[in-house]
């Protein structure tokens, strides 16, 4: 499966990770096995890394109410690490949605940079 996530306590960490094409039934997945992990607490950040994402097949609808659907709390840093030009856009988008509701989402092309965001350059 191209989704995956690690969920680390020590650093207060939610690591989720994207390659391959990116489909819904995979991206829906993901959140609704995230959410119901006992490991997992909504005000843990996340570092979502979708850099090896070669195709992006979701409908923007599908962004629209992933991001409405946000089970992590308002406030919480969430960086989005996207190199290619469509999944990009497809990460700002899903930001601009959930920014809206009271989510922080960050995107960035450079994962080094999103860690320093988050405070984990140096863990």
């Amino acid at each position: 499966m191209p989704v995956t996530y690690t969920i680390d306590p020590e650093r207060k960490l939610v690591l989720s990770q994207i390659w391959g094409a990116a489909t819904e039934t995979e991206v829906l997945e993901h959140n609704r096995r995230l959410r119901g992990d006992p490991l997992f607490d909504p005000n843990y950040q996340q570092l979502a890394d979708m850099s090896g994402v070669t195709e992006v097949l979701l409908s923007a609808n599908t962004v629209k109410e992933t991001a409405r659907d946000s089970f992590f709390a308002p406030g919480v840093r969430r960086a989005f690490v996207a190199s290619g030009d469509g999944t990009f856009g497809m990460a700002r988008m899903f930001a601009l949605h959930a920014e809206s509701l009271g989510q922080v989402v960050q995107v960035f092309r450079d994962r080094r940079a999103a860690e320093e965001w988050l405070g984990l350059a140096d863990t």
